[in-house]
């Protein structure tokens, strides 16, 4: 019961970390593109089932920013793309960066999560080694996560903006119930098998790391 308690702990900076700079970087690329002033609040974006997620599958889902792609699109699509992609690219540096900090700082060594036998000689470091290890974890699969074609991720936003202008309209009902998609899919075990294969590749890029 204590290791769970610490595990939420552990877990939660890292939720944090993943949703907050995963829709700040969509919208300060939307918003230095359009130069649009709407106010950027990190309570706006948290999605109570995509976070119920994050913390049964270290995965899930934020309330995206509100991002007109059709209006974007009119400043090219190499632009609108790029502002898809920049949340998971910035989920995947900093996934990247924790795992390269975690190993290099020597701070795995004091990780619960990793089984070392040297974390019970200080807390503290092994508070911060295992938020370090989620932050890693976390992120890395956030960031491939959302290239699942399903919305609100941002793989369904690329297939919304590519796609045909006779498909458009077939693709904004499909939108409507996506989000109750994924919550059926999950609660099937779908998305968690869909996820079998990130979290082995995430897994892979972490151990290669550390």
């Amino acid at each position: 019961m204590i290791q769970v308690f610490r595990n939420f702990l552990a877990l939660t900076p890292a939720i944090i970390v993943a949703i907050y700079f995963h829709e700040m970087a969509h919208a300060s690329l939307f918003k230095k593109t359009t130069k649009t002033r709407r106010n950027f609040s990190f309570v706006s974006c948290v999605d109570p089932l995509g976070l119920l997620m994050y913390y049964m599958f270290q995965f899930g889902w934020s309330r995206p920013f509100p991002i007109n792609y059709w209006k974007l699109k009119k400043n090219g699509l190499p632009v609108t793309i790029l502002t898809i992609f920049s949340g998971p690219a910035m989920n995947l540096i900093i996934g990247v960066t924790a795992a390269l900090f975690f190993k290099y700082t020597g701070l795995f060594r004091f990780s619960t999560l990793l089984a070392r036998e040297s974390y019970g000689q200080n807390y503290l470091l092994s508070y911060f080694s295992d938020v370090l290890y989620w932050i890693m974890v976390v992120n890395l699969k956030t960031s491939l996560f959302n290239l699942l074609p399903f919305p609100p991720l941002d793989g369904a936003r690329l297939i919304e903006i590519t796609a045909p202008d006779n498909q458009v309209d077939w693709l904004a009902k499909f939108e409507v119930y996506g989000l109750l998609s994924l919550v059926v899919l999950s609660i099937l075990g779908i998305i968690q098998l869909i996820m079998w294969p990130v979290s082995r590749l995430v897994e892979f890029i972490t151990g290669l790391i550390i």
